[in-house]
């Protein structure tokens, strides 16, 4: 299993340079990891208008680093992958929510196209005690009456529909598996499929009406 070097604190649109009337911008960055004989093309979010620049110097750091796209690099040949590439999305950008959502694009040889996602939901203006430089946001905390049970019955029908297996405790009221979650202003999304590793293989969309 790969390592995670950054763990978000969990607890507290969209490409390009986006508005600053939430009092922060996002801007797209991009660069090639090169690894021996892999090339990753990789585009990442990075946060300007902060106050607190250290803040800001940390959650760039984490934003660029987050979906581990160094460990496909130098992994790619031994993996068997013939071409890999990372992108990301915005998903929900207000003062005090930031929602985005990583996809690393891997090409096996069969030319299938396999996709691992990460996500990250913070709140940018709080103030953090982590080393890390990130004060994540809980579900309840955004979504009224919000218990992880009510997210149950879409994974499994997703589960039975796609004879795809998933570690279906994660998403029982109670549990305190990690799992990996955006938002957007519509829905929920939920990342399926690496419950407890911080990341997910397969993608479902929630409506927020159906969670309050």
């Amino acid at each position: 299993m790969k390592p995670l070097k950054y763990i978000l604190i969990f607890g507290i649109l969209i490409y390009g340079c986006q508005s600053n009337r939430d009092g922060y911008q996002i801007t797209e960055r991009t660069e090639i990891i090169k690894k021996d004989n892999c090339e990753v093309p990789i585009s990442y979010p990075e946060i300007s208008g902060l106050a607190d620049k250290e803040k800001a110097r940390k959650l760039n750091k984490v934003l660029k680093e987050f979906p581990e796209h160094e460990y496909y690099a130098n992994n790619c040949e031994e993996l068997g992958e013939s071409n890999v590439k990372g992108d990301y999305r915005v998903l929900l950008k207000t003062d005090s929510i930031l929602s985005i959502e990583f996809r690393t694009l891997i090409e096996r040889k069969n030319k299938k196209v396999d996709t691992i996602y990460h996500s990250v939901v913070l709140n940018p203006k709080a103030k953090d005690t982590t080393e890390f430089g990130i004060v994540g946001i809980e579900p309840n905390e955004i979504i009224p009456n919000f218990e992880r049970g009510k997210i149950y019955p879409y994974v499994k029908k997703y589960s039975t529909e796609n004879n795809n297996y998933i570690n279906l405790l994660a998403y029982e009221t109670g549990s305190n598996y990690v799992i990996t979650w955006a938002i957007s202003d519509k829905d929920f999304i939920v990342y399926v499929g690496g419950e407890g590793e911080w990341f997910g293989n397969n993608r479902i969309k929630i409506p927020l009406k159906e969670l309050k």
